[in-house]
């Protein structure tokens, strides 16, 4: 069965079939049976997805809490789910040389999802609630458009941050903090200060 007629007719697959198709871009992800393609993501998107990745990245190679991974393919054999988030944190687990080329069993310890123009709120809140499920004990919506955070821990409700707050990444990350101001200024790189 091909990418394309799978995304065309929505043949329902299962788990075994999802993982025996070929890697592709866009990126597919396996919902109940569905196959999904992610979310295009605009510039907005890639610089903050850039942005995060870096100063993750530069936190954890200081302080080796974790491994920072992007869009890696992640496998949640009960819920037969494949998904990729766009930025993660694994605190435990295989080194990638010993995870080898299949997606990773390990639900990440902290997800960042990156809005993207095109996606849709039920999915989003989908996602979140099976993040949580499947163990990650921290997950960040990051909104492009209205430059907010929105976190979410287990058996907690949601948080929304704005600038000039800044945010932690605890019970993750000990000591991380991302200023939203600096962050969201990414966006804002090149205009015109007059």
């Amino acid at each position: 069965m091909g990418y394309i007629d799978v995304m065309v007719t929505k043949t329902r697959v299962s788990l075994s079939e999802f993982l025996a198709m070929e890697e592709c871009k866009p990126y597919l992800e396996l919902v109940d049976g569905e196959v999904l393609q992610k979310s295009m993501p605009n510039a907005a998107h890639s610089a903050l997805v850039w942005e995060l990745n870096r100063r993750i990245g530069n936190y954890l190679h200081d302080t080796r809490e974790g491994r920072g991974e992007t869009e890696l393919r992640h496998v949640d054999t009960r819920e037969e789910r494949v998904y990729l988030p766009d930025v993660a944190v694994t605190l435990k687990g295989p080194s990638p040389a010993e995870a080898g080329r299949g997606p990773v069993e390990i639900a990440p310890d902290f997800a960042i999802e990156v809005l993207s123009p095109d996606d849709r709120a039920g999915d989003i809140i989908d996602r979140v609630q099976f993040y949580l499920r499947a163990g990650v004990q921290l997950t960040w919506i990051v909104d492009p458009e209205r430059e907010t955070v929105t976190v979410y821990r287990p058996g907690a409700a949601p948080e929304e941050h704005r600038a000039p707050e800044k945010l932690d990444a605890r019970p993750v990350l000990a000591s991380f903090e991302a200023d939203l101001a600096e962050l969201f200024a990414v966006l804002h790189d090149g205009e015109d200060a007059s």
